[in-house]
Formats: structure tokens, C-alpha cells, sequence
């Protein structure tokens, strides 16, 4: 763990940097620390860049060519053309900031039509940070028709933490369809071990507890 200096008391931004450099500048082992933290970033970072490469090959060739798949977003004409492509990738075995990427790119409206291809995902055994981004695509793009669906999700304790993604769009969903049918779906849930401290925000009216 990399070892900080420590303050007696609160200090602006450049005091902290101002402490920092001389910490670098006079403690060897804190300067290796520093070092050792940075080049672990600096690898991770190009192990990412190298496994995104097929990624974006694939994409360039429905038409998207990017720097990353992270921006995606800047293209949302042409966001559609590239949903097939982050479905066949988001099962393979990638590093999880990438998973998190092409994750990214599928929690969009436009996803909508590969709604029976996300719940076959979804509903097969995944690593957590792919469940997790198959959850919350799923969410996003979540209709009145889908609204079965969500019951059955939210249904199996298999599917974990990641079902803590369908509350929101339940309470959105089933209350259109009759008032306070989605908010007694998540009445139930508000002392669920996993789920309670979502349902208990949603039902205070307060934001989000997912990341």
C-alpha cells in the first residue's frame, strides 16, 4: 500500500501537492512507492489498450472507427450498428475496466431490439462484472413489455448484487401500469439483505445506490 504523509489538519489543494513533492524529493522509500503505484497503472493501461484492439477492429468494420470504445457515445446516430458487436464481446474473457467499456456502450435505448439476446446473458452463468453490465443494459432498456421480465430477475437471488439495476425501472413500470403496483414490488424488498438499501432510497424518493 502505497504509504501517504500525513497532515495535522486540512490543507489546499496545492499545500497537498506542494507536501507530496517534497515527500519525493526527500523519502526514497516513499518516491519507490510513488514509482511502483504508476507503473502498475501504466501496464494495466496498455494490457487494456491491447485487448480493446479487436474490439474496435470489429466496430471499424460496421462503420465506427474509435480511439476507444469508451467513446462510443460520441456517435449516437450510429450507436445502433455497434450493439451486435458488444454483445459477442462482453462474454469473452477481457480485463473488467474493459468490461466495464463495451458495458458502457450497451446501457442504451438503442439496445432495445437485443432485448431477448441480454436476457439469454443475462440468464446464463457470467462473471460478476459481465452480469453486472448485462443487468444494467437490461435496465436501460427496459419497457412496459418487459416488465415480467424484471419480476423474474429480481426473483433470483442467484443473479446477486446486479438485480439491485431492475428496481428502479420496476417502481417506474409497474406504477404506470396501476398506481403503486411497482412501489408494493419494492415495499417487499425494502428488508432484502441485498436489495433493501436501493428499495429503501427509492421509496425515500432518493437517487441511485448503484454504481
Amino acid at each position: 500500500m502505497l504509504r501517504v504523509a500525513r497532515r495535522t489538519g486540512p490543507g489546499t489543494a496545492a499545500e497537498v501537492i506542494a507536501e507530496r513533492e517534497e515527500c519525493l524529493r526527500t523519502d526514497p522509500d516513499f518516491a519507490l512507492q510513488v514509482k511502483a503505484v504508476e507503473d502498475e497503472r501504466t501496464a494495466v493501461a496498455a494490457a487494456v489498450r491491447q485487448a480493446e484492439r479487436p474490439i474496435l477492429d470489429d466496430l471499424e468494420e460496421v462503420g465506427l472507427t474509435l480511439n476507444t470504445v469508451w467513446d462510443l457515445y460520441k456517435f449516437p446516430e450510429l450507436r445502433e450498428k455497434a450493439i451486435p458487436v458488444l454483445l459477442r464481446h462482453l462474454v469473452l474473457d477481457y480485463p473488467d475496466r474493459l468490461v466495464q467499456g463495451i458495458g458502457q456502450g450497451l446501457a442504451d435505448k438503442s439496445a432495445r431490439p437485443w432485448w431477448a439476446e441480454l436476457k439469454a446473458l443475462y440468464l446464463k452463468p457470467q462473471r460478476d462484472p459481465v452480469r453486472d453490465r448485462l443487468a444494467a443494459a437490461l435496465a436501460e432498456c427496459a419497457k412496459r413489455e418487459h416488465y415480467d421480465d424484471l419480476l423474474t430477475f429480481i426473483a433470483n437471488s442467484a443473479h446477486g448484487e446486479s438485480r439491485i439495476y431492475f428496481l428502479r425501472p420496476i417502481n417506474r413500470i409497474g406504477n404506470r401500469i396501476s398506481p403503486g403496483q411497482g412501489r408494493q414490488v419494492i415495499e417487499r424488498l425494502a428488508q432484502d439483505m441485498v436489495l433493501g438499501r436501493e428499495a429503501s432510497a427509492i421509496l425515500k424518493g432518493l437517487g441511485p445506490n448503484v454504481g
